[in-house]
């Protein structure tokens, strides 16, 4: 008497050669800035050495707090961010995007996406402030860290790099980087999407340099990864990711000027994490429109 047999599918093998490939965008992003920004760093030690300050430098903060270095390190930061996006994109379409099934933006760009990304990044924002305040109140030495990094960038001093660079420029190039090529390599190795979506944000997070912005830029590149696989269109990432920057660089100011107190921000705080929640569920639901990687993965 003959056993049954259960048809079972196999196992997809992971290809060791893709998961390695998915690293190198980072290495490439660690490159770029660092080529890009190490003549704001050259020029901020000629402004302090003009000025007979150089004996009193004890950390590299010091030497990029100049006008002229904050001005330099700005042009640089600009100019890794065309570069990364030129780059990546010729990169991403040769890998990528000539292979796939394309994805229309009406697809995608609708009434009911834009919404759900546009709330979800904001709840999601929302649980990342809530989370800097009680790391702010249990170990303030990580967050005046965390304040140092962004003075040594100079992000947020110069309004020309907060708006160019870190709501328009940065996050274009950063998708292409992490959600494009390295959550692209990564399913195209054959990892469970779990592993896709924890692997880019774990390596999004490293790009940040920082303890405290490392775990909460990981935090994010999970839902904007979600995002993506869900989704299937890098644009609407770059949407996401738009709107979070912006709202770090501007919510703080704009909270000032329209005169909300603290409890009514912490409020907000709280509604927009359930709406986080929610709108993380829904997206778990819908079906996912990355039809390209899965079509080369199952060839």
């Amino acid at each position: 008497m003959s056993v049954p047999t259960t048809n079972v599918p196999a196992k997809k093998k992971v290809n060791i050669a893709d998961v390695m490939i998915a690293i190198l965008p980072l290495f490439l992003m660690f490159t770029l800035n660092t080529i890009c920004t190490l003549p704001g760093f050259a020029v901020g030690f000629y402004e302090m050495s003009k000025s007979g300050n150089t004996e009193t430098i004890t950390n590299i903060a010091e030497v990029a707090n100049g006008p002229m270095a904050q001005t330099a390190i700005s042009i640089g930061l600009i100019t890794y961010s065309v570069l990364a996006i030129v780059i990546c994109y010729i990169w991403y379409k040769k890998a990528f995007l000539k292979k796939q099934i394309k994805i229309e933006n009406k697809e995608v760009f609708n009434v009911k996406t834009v919404v759900l990304t546009i709330l979800g990044t904001i709840g999601v924002w929302s649980i990342i402030n809530l989370a800097l305040i009680l790391v702010n109140y249990l170990a303030p030495d990580l967050m005046e860290s965390f304040n140092n990094l962004m003075k040594v960038s100079g992000i947020g001093t110069n309004p020309i790099t907060t708006f160019f660079y870190v709501s328009l420029l940065g996050p274009i190039a950063e998708e292409l980087l992490f959600r494009g090529l390295t959550q692209g390599y990564l399913r195209k190795a054959g990892l469970p999407v779990a592993a896709v979506l924890i692997g880019q944000a774990i390596m999004f997070g490293i790009a940040h340099m920082n303890p405290v912005q490392s775990t909460y830029a990981a935090f994010i590149g999970v839902f904007i990864g979600l995002i993506r696989y869900k989704y299937g269109n890098i644009r609407i990432c770059c949407l996401a990711h738009i709107v979070n920057n912006t709202i770090s660089s501007y919510g703080s100011l704009l909270a000032e000027r329209i005169g909300m107190s603290d409890t009514v921000t912490y409020v907000f705080f709280g509604i927009m994490s359930v709406v986080a929640v929610v709108v993380i569920v829904l997206l778990i639901k819908e079906p996912s429109k990355d039809k390209e990687i899965d079509l080369k993965v199952a060839a």
